[in-house]
């Protein structure tokens, strides 16, 4: 039993830090314009959780998990969705304090957005882990 505790537990760390450098290479190639970067930190994301998966032969999904995958998804994309209607709105009609763009300010604004849905997306979810 404390085998597969520790295979957990393991398997955890190794999860947040692919995630903490799928997130952080992202962003350190919106920030640098170099999309290289970003596309680096993904595939090293990927091998670790592939190989933690592997190694450490933790069960990921079973019914209670995919419950709260599906709300947390759903729950993100509701409040993502609405935010970005409510933001469009102000710009619109009150205050316009979002410009004409160019393609890189443009491609920026879609790299931070997607960063922030991937945060609202795993604030709910533990949200949900935590009340379920």
């Amino acid at each position: 039993m404390s085998d597969n505790t520790n295979n957990e537990k393991m398997f955890r760390i190794c999860r947040m830090a692919a995630h903490v450098i799928a997130v952080a290479s992202v962003l350190a190639g919106v920030l640098t314009s170099n999309a290289i970067i970003g596309a680096i930190g993904i595939g090293v994301m990927m091998v670790i959780l592939i190989s933690a998966k592997q190694r450490y032969k933790v069960i990921t999904h079973d019914e209670r998990i995919l419950e709260i995958r599906k709300r947390a998804a759903s729950a993100a994309f509701r409040v993502f969705i609405i935010g970005l209607l409510v933001v469009y709105m102000l710009n619109r009609f009150v205050h316009p304090f979002i410009g004409a763009m160019s393609a890189e300010a443009a491609g920026d604004w879609l790299g931070a957005l997607a960063i922030l849905m991937l945060y609202c997306y795993l604030g709910f979810y533990y949200y949900y882990r935590w009340r379920m």
